[in-house]
């Protein structure tokens, strides 16, 4: 072995600064020949190797977990999404069913004038009955009713068309509600359905900082699926309580009609009778009046006969007064109180009596003929007022009670 090889260095002056030894030479070649880095190498590529298909796997497997769970969640969204569309239908067919009774409540109301102003002008042209017929009968009695029966039910119409109202605003908050959470799962349901059809190579795919930030005030299942059913107990509850309501509604207007189509009945009835009972007293002071005309005739008559009698017996008297005033005139003896003269002076006294019983006759019939004339007066009287009275019941009560509305119309159809 040489002296290099030992690393022995031959002095030769500043020529050997800075060389090393062979030994340093053999080791460094050592270490660079070793070749620990290919092992290391081959460690690592089968490491990464491994690590990719790791990777590659879990990745894989997370994908399609997070899109099973997109698919699960966007058909619970849809699942709610279509209960909150089959709410929808059905109160927006409520509210208008709702509206329906609602204009028919109205239309109800409208109709309900007329049978209003019927009562008023009965109760209104009966006040026009004259002196004796101006009284408290059936038919003024039945007309009060009824015009009590036509406040009760305005008053229950406006109850109904104000309950109605709120029902509607019930109703229409219902939707809003409804329609709000139907508008915000639509948008979750297209924006879950994207997430599920995104793949890596889709065009929408990027980097967004900050996307694995939880946001502030986020729901958690229960409080989201808690949310629609609030808004369906709410649709339940106001649509069932406007069933309800409409159920009362259309009862009432159906009692209402009733009642006073029962009512219209009773007016007429009652308003018939007491036309025919008019009718009846009608004939009977016509009647009398015919009789009361052929006594005034036959009084009259008799006084005519009276006065004939008086005036003959007045010549009676006048003869056998002028027989008497003759006889006075006799001379001397020859007026004597013979049997003719005392005749006569009977026949006188005789004749005056009987003038005096005419005379009375004469004023009791007198009198009788006043009374008689005052009692035609009250007979043609009243025959007028019964008229006035039949024509108001008949002619225009009646009349204008025929234009009384039906049941339907009353109902507001």
């Amino acid at each position: 072995m040489t002296s290099a090889e030992k690393g022995e260095q031959l002095s030769f002056g500043d020529r050997n600064y800075g060389l090393s030894t062979m030994q340093k030479w053999h080791e460094h070649n050592q270490r660079v020949l070793k070749g620990d880095i290919i092992g290391i190498t081959d460690d690592n590529t089968s490491i990464t190797k491994n690590c990719i298909v790791k990777v590659n796997q879990t990745s894989c497997d997370d994908y399609s977990d997070t899109t099973d769970q997109l698919n699960h969640r966007a058909r619970h969204i849809n699942y709610w999404k279509d209960e909150l569309e089959r709410a929808i239908k059905d109160i927006d067919a409520e509210i208008d069913v709702l509206e329906a009774l609602r204009q028919q409540v109205k239309n109800a109301m409208d109709t309900l004038k007329i049978p209003e102003y019927i009562t008023e002008e009965c109760l209104d042209m009966r006040r026009n009955r004259m002196q004796s017929d101006l009284i408290y009968d059936e038919p003024q009695e039945e007309l009060f009713t009824e015009s009590a029966l036509i406040e009760n039910i305005k008053k229950l119409h406006n109850e109904m068309l104000r309950d109605i109202e709120n029902q509607m605003k019930m109703n229409v908050a219902a939707k809003t509600a409804l329609e709000s959470d139907w508008s915000n799962k639509y948008l979750a349901f297209k924006y879950e359905t994207a997430n599920v059809e995104l793949k890596t190579k889709s065009e929408q795919v990027k980097d967004i900082a900050g996307a694995t930030r939880l946001s502030e005030g986020q729901s958690d299942v229960p409080s989201w699926e808690q949310y629609t059913v609030n808004a369906l107990l709410q649709f339940k509850s106001a649509i069932d309580k406007s069933k309800a309501l409409r159920s009362k509604v259309e009862a009432i207007l159906i009692n209402s009609a009733r009642d006073l189509r029962s009512q219209d009945v009773k007016v007429n009835e009652a308003l018939t009778k007491r036309i025919a009972r008019t009718e009846q007293v009608k004939t009977d002071l016509e009647n009398q009046l015919r009789l009361t005309l052929n006594k005034i005739v036959e009084t009259e008559n008799l006084l005519e006969t009276l006065h004939d009698e008086m005036m003959k017996v007045s010549q009676r008297i006048q003869v056998a007064q002028t027989r008497l005033n003759t006889k006075n005139i006799r001379p001397n003896v020859e007026n004597c109180r013979e049997g003719s003269l005392i005749g006569l002076l009977d026949e006188v006294r005789d004749l005056n009596d009987s003038m005096s019983l005419l005379q009375k006759r004469s004023l009791e019939t007198e009198k009788l003929r006043a009374d008689l004339i005052h009692e035609r007066s009250l007979l043609e009287n009243e025959i007028m007022v019964k008229k006035k009275t039949i024509y108001l019941d008949n002619e225009r009560c009646l009349f204008l009670r025929s234009h009384f509305q039906s049941a339907e119309k009353l109902c507001g159809f």
